[in-house]
This record gives C-alpha cells, sequence and structure tokens, in this order.
C-alpha cells in the first residue's frame, strides 16, 4: 500500500472527458468487490489496480497512470466514484496548478488528457459491472486492432510558411508517415503515404455550413457534416457506411472518435512533444488513413471557430 493521497480538484457532475464519473451501486459492491472485479479486466492504459486509500479512506487505486496522475475508484453511498488525483510526488498545489495551466490556454496536457480518459474508461467498465456483464476487456481495449496490439501514435503538424496549407504526420520516431497538400481555398486535399495519394477530402459548402467528402479513388468511403448544437460545433456522419461520432470536446481537441460501435481512435494535443501539434491515436489499422482525413477535418472545423492551435 502506497501513502495518503490528497483528492485533486475535478467537477463533481458526470460527464465524457472531466477526469470523474459516478455509476449508481446497483450490485450492492463493496471495495473489495470492485478489487476483484477489477483486477481481471483489461484497460487500454495497462495499470493493475491495487487497495489503497485516500486519506484514510479505502480507495481502489491505479497508481501512476501518467507521470502527473494516478485514478481511484471508490464505493460512495449509493454510487461508485471514480476520478483522478495527483500521483505520487505530486502535490496538491502542482496538480492544481497544471490543471489551472490547461485551462488557461484553452487544451489538455498529454497527461490530463490521457487521465481523463482513462477515467471514463472505467466509468465504461464498472457501468458493464453494475449491469451483471462478465467483463474480461474495456471496451477501448476491445476495440484496439493492430499488428502490436497496442495503440498507434501519429503526430500532426502544419508547415509554418506556407501559402497553400501542407500537413506532415509523423510517428513518434519523427519518421513522416503521412503528407497532406490542400488548395489555395482549403477545399481539396491529398492524403499521401509512400509518395502515393491514398485519400482525397473535399470540402462543400451547404448554406453556412460545410461537408466533407472521403474519397478513395473513385470510392466515397466518408461523408461527415458540421453541425451546430448548443453554441458548440458538431461532426456526423458515416465512415464506410457507420455512423460516425465524435465523444468528447471538439474545440479544446480532446476526443475519442468512434465508427459504430467501435472507437477507432482519439485526436488530442501534443504540445510538449513538438510545438503545436495534434496527437493522432490509431485504435484500428482498418483506419488509420482515415483517420489522417478525419484529423485534417477537426483541425478545420476548430480553426473556422478561431480555435485553432497555431495552425495558420
Amino acid at each position: 500500500m502506497k501513502g495518503d493521497k490528497k483528492m485533486g480538484i475535478f467537477d463533481n457532475s458526470k460527464g465524457n472527458g472531466i477526469g470523474y464519473a459516478k455509476v449508481p451501486n446497483k450490485q450492492n459492491f463493496t471495495n473489495e468487490d470492485l478489487l476483484a472485479q477489477l483486477q481481471k479486466v483489461e484497460v487500454t492504459f495497462g495499470v493493475e489496480p491495487e487497495m489503497g486509500d485516500i486519506n484514510g479512506t479505502q480507495s481502489v487505486m491505479y497508481y501512476n497512470v501518467t507521470e502527473k496522475f494516478d485514478l481511484f475508484v471508490r464505493i460512495n453511498g449509493k454510487n461508485v466514484i471514480m476520478g483522478k488525483l495527483g500521483a505520487a510526488g505530486e502535490s496538491g498545489v502542482e496538480t492544481a496548478l497544471n490543471l489551472g495551466m490547461d485551462l488557461f490556454i484553452g487544451r489538455k496536457s498529454a497527461d490530463t488528457s490521457k487521465a481523463d480518459h482513462a477515467v471514463d474508461e472505467l466509468a465504461d467498465i464498472v457501468g458493464r459491472l453494475e449491469k451483471g456483464e462478465v467483463v474480461e476487456q474495456s471496451t477501448k481495449k476491445a476495440s484496439v486492432n493492430t499488428q502490436s496490439g497496442e495503440i498507434r501514435a501519429f503526430y500532426m503538424k502544419q508547415k509554418a510558411i506556407a501559402i497553400k496549407p501542407k500537413f506532415d504526420i509523423f510517428d513518434e520516431n519523427e519518421d513522416t508517415v503521412y503528407h497532406i497538400d490542400g488548395d489555395l481555398p482549403r477545399l481539396n486535399f491529398s492524403i499521401q503515404r509512400d509518395g502515393q495519394e491514398v485519400l482525397k477530402l473535399k470540402k462543400k459548402l451547404v448554406a453556412i455550413l460545410p461537408e466533407y467528402t472521403i474519397m478513395r479513388g473513385d470510392e466515397k468511403v466518408g461523408h461527415i457534416k458540421r453541425k451546430i448544437k448548443l453554441m458548440r460545433p458538431e461532426l456526423v456522419g458515416t465512415i464506410q457506411g457507420k455512423e460516425l461520432k465524435i465523444l468528447g470536446d471538439l474545440l479544446g481537441f480532446d476526443f475519442d472518435i468512434q465508427v459504430g460501435a467501435n472507437v477507432i481512435g482519439h485526436i488530442d494535443t501534443a504540445w510538449q512533444i513538438w510545438s503545436d501539434c495534434y496527437r493522432v491515436q490509431v485504435l484500428d489499422e482498418n483506419y488509420q488513413d482515415i483517420m489522417a482525413a478525419l484529423a485534417i477535418i477537426c483541425d478545420n472545423v476548430a480553426d473556422s471557430d478561431g480555435n485553432n492551435l497555431g495552425f495558420d
């Protein structure tokens, strides 16, 4: 058992990507029950749970989910609550400063994003357990379909000096995987891998709101529309005949991309790796090229709302 933890700062409302969640405890689980159940479940963030405490309150702990954050799960009255808090060696002041900086710059650090989405992953697991399901993998872990069995990460950065939009997408070794050329009005993009065009992206203005079409040769593989919902943009559409959903904060660039029933990828910012770039995480390599196209669409939407991250 590790030392006592101080609670982090988080919203007390239930929602996606906020670093806190609660699920009604319909099964009357104890903390010991939760630990026994959660020890059987594979998760994408690769940490095993153990029993610990937060200032003397028994809690199931996932230590060092990131360099800065631990996760906790525990019974609280009639609910199971879970959230993030400062990891060992991170004081409450340091954690608050990090969270405050995220709010100030309008985007999350990689640590915050990973911890918040790990909380969402745990909430999905606990919700399924409370329904009486036998759970061996999180829904997100079950969606991983790559040769290595791990999520692949790429990084997208626009070239700073260019009349026409030009993007490069790198792997973790900084080797270029994709090159993307756009035309001057930003209506057509060519997505190239190893010097060969793999997809085309076309933008069409319908009234004020744009529509996007993803083409592979003469085949239409995706159609995405932008809508306005409660003063925030929303993307809806289809990919290969399946419904597309954006789960999370589109303008804050911290969201999952779901096609049909499966999460195929995640997009957030990775400004501490290279200045002002997006991190594109691929869960299913069958959609890797499409994830590159979706990153361009999301950047275009953020840019048109005056919320670009320095990609002019």
